[in-house]
Parts: structure tokens; sequence; C-alpha cells
């Protein structure tokens, strides 16, 4: 799989990125790690393998970058599972987006219902951990009056497929309303240049030869 090229970047996106204690450098990778897993799916696996496998990843590296170079803690809150902040004032989840997605012209939404957490989330009324559990060196816990402080933004992205080429719209957004699980308002919205990966290659669903697997008979 050829490297990702990303357009242009304008200068205030590194400067709001950096306002918030993140960059580009961070997202992006995650953005391109999740595009990988999506190709290991084949057609025998679960239907919604891939976006799964691919959700997994944007997480994972997303979570890795701050974690390593900003001093950042993973945060599983009220459901949803996210990088925080190490003033517990900022975290970073992942959400699919339509096809107004990075298109500062347009109003984008998610792609697919979420759940009570984001609408709460975004209301900044989330669910609030009374009594902070004990946790790995790399994880909080927030207690009531912190979660009340904590702004939860997502990394939006939606993937567009031509030819041989996928191209990745995103952007790192903070949403203020939602109904019936969708967003229907951003507070504030930071698109990202578009990041364009070529030589899809699907996984082989059956190899070229019939697989042998030896069984032990006892």
């Amino acid at each position: 799989m050829a490297l990702p090229f990303a357009a242009p970047v304008p200068d205030d996106v590194h400067a709001q990125l950096a306002a918030l204690g993140t960059k580009l450098e961070y997202l992006h990778p995650a953005l391109h790690a999740g595009e990988a897993a999506r190709r290991t799916a084949t057609p025998n696996h679960p239907a919604n393998s891939a976006g799964t496998r691919a959700y997994q990843e944007h997480v994972r590296v997303v979570r890795e970058a701050h974690i390593r170079h900003e001093g950042w803690k993973r945060l599983l809150h009220d459901h949803l599972e996210l990088v925080c902040n190490a003033d517990k004032t900022m975290a970073i989840g992942i959400m699919v987006g339509d096809a107004a997605t990075g298109n500062p012209s347009l109003r984008p939404t998610n792609l697919h219902r979420r759940g009570a957490a984001t609408e709460r989330a975004a209301e900044n009324n989330a669910q609030l951990e009374l009594f902070p559990r004990p946790g790995a060196p790399d994880e909080i816990f927030l207690r009531a009056e912190e979660s009340v402080q904590l702004q939860t933004w997502f990394l939006v992205s939606y993937r567009v497929q031509v030819g041989d080429a996928v191209r990745i719209h995103s952007e790192l957004s903070l949403p203020a309303r939602m109904e019936r699980g969708f967003v229907m308002e951003w507070k504030k919205r930071i698109p990202l240049p578009v990041l364009e990966m070529d030589g899809v290659e699907l996984p082989d669903e059956d190899g070229p030869d019939e697989i042998d697997i030896p069984v032990d008979f006892r």
C-alpha cells in the first residue's frame, strides 16, 4: 500500500490544533492506520468488520500519539472511548461523518446514529463518575466536578473511493447540539487537509490454492 498524500495545510489549521494541544501529525496517521486495517477485512468477515477495524485503529493511534508525545491519558467516559489531556479539560473521540465532512462551506453530521452518550457529551452533561476508579498509568477517570469542565471533540472522517484511490475527508470538531442521534450544530470545526491513499487492495477471500489444515484425530 502506497504512502498517503495530504493536501497542503493552511497555517491556521496548525495554529488551531496547537491551541487545543494536538497536531495534524497525530490525527492523519490515525486515519491512515484505520484505512489499512479496513483493507484486512474480506467478504467472508461479518458485514461490519471493515468499519469496526478502522474505528479500533483510529482510537488506538490517536490515543498512542497523544499519550506518547503530549502526556495525555486514556479515558473511557460514559461509554465513549477517548484520550484526554492532563488538565482534564479536553478529550478526543472518533466519529464517522457524512459527505459534507471536511468542507467548511457545508454542515456535516455523523453518518450513523450515535447513542445517548454522544448527545450528553454535546450538551456537556455527560453522565458523572462520582468516584474515580483506580486505573493503569496511562488511564484516568473523571470526578463529577471534572466532568462538567470536559469538552469532547471528535475526529470526524468520511472516505471516498475513486477507482483504486481513496480520499479521506476529515475534521476535528466540537458538537454542540444533537437530535435523534445526529449532530445538528457544531460549536467549532477545524477542517483538515484531504488525505489521499492509492493502491487499494482487498485481501484474498480464498487463497489461490486449497488450504490444507492438518487435524490430529485422537
